[in-house]
């Protein structure tokens, strides 16, 4: 399904994040959202789940998985519990816990990497046709890195799920995402689908931010 921000205003106190904001994010597409920190990415991540509501305007989204920045597992659990205990068939996370090569550990036994990964899997052990990921791949080693690109691309393409990724990283854009779309104060500057595995001046369009 279509997640849909219809001229959307929101404000934390003094500072307005967006005014008149509007942008559809297409059904079984993954589209990238890039930008300077602060520009309000991980805000549209929130809205689409509704974790914060606009001051005005509407969001259209239907039941969602969250990556979130930090992954949030419950600390009491081990690992294969934290993918349980969001209603998954254990055959399906022990694989999962396989995928992500994380022993079955409790949370303050798992480095940062670890836990990310965890956080990773869960978004996809029982999958909902949205799925938001907020920088997943910032605390991983770059071989590691591109081994879990390559599963959350699967992961995706077998989901079906629509996808918005919140990332920095244009390479990282590059090779997941069907369209990328590049924030500022509130606008969009730079709205492109993918040409021939690349996004046309995406790079030069984030140096001049």
């Amino acid at each position: 399904m279509d997640i849909k921000f219809e001229n959307i205003r929101k404000c934390y106190g003094e500072p307005v994040v967006y005014d008149g904001f509007s942008l559809i994010a297409e059904s079984g597409k993954v589209t990238a959202l890039l930008g300077r920190s602060g520009c309000g990415k991980t805000t549209l991540l929130n809205l689409a789940a509704g974790l914060v509501r606009p001051d005005a305007g509407t969001v259209t989204a239907g039941d969602c998985s969250y990556v979130f920045q930090t992954p949030r597992l419950l600390p009491n659990l081990k690992a294969r519990d934290n993918l349980l205990y969001v209603g998954a068939d254990p055959t399906r996370a022990d694989e999962l816990l396989r995928l992500v090569e994380v022993p079955n550990i409790y949370p303050k036994a798992m480095s940062g990497g670890m836990a990310q990964r965890i956080g990773l899997a869960r978004a996809f052990i029982a999958p909902q046709p949205i799925v938001l990921m907020d920088e997943p791949f910032k605390s991983l080693d770059i071989g590691l890195k591109y081994r879990l690109m390559d599963l959350s691309k699967r992961l995706i393409e077998e989901s079906g799920a629509t996808v918005l990724f919140v990332t920095h990283d244009p390479a990282e854009a590059e090779y997941l995402a069907d369209r990328a779309v590049v924030l500022e104060a509130g606008a969009i500057v730079y709205d492109r689908p993918r040409e021939n595995d690349a996004f046309p001046d995406l790079t030069a369009t984030l140096k001049r931010l």
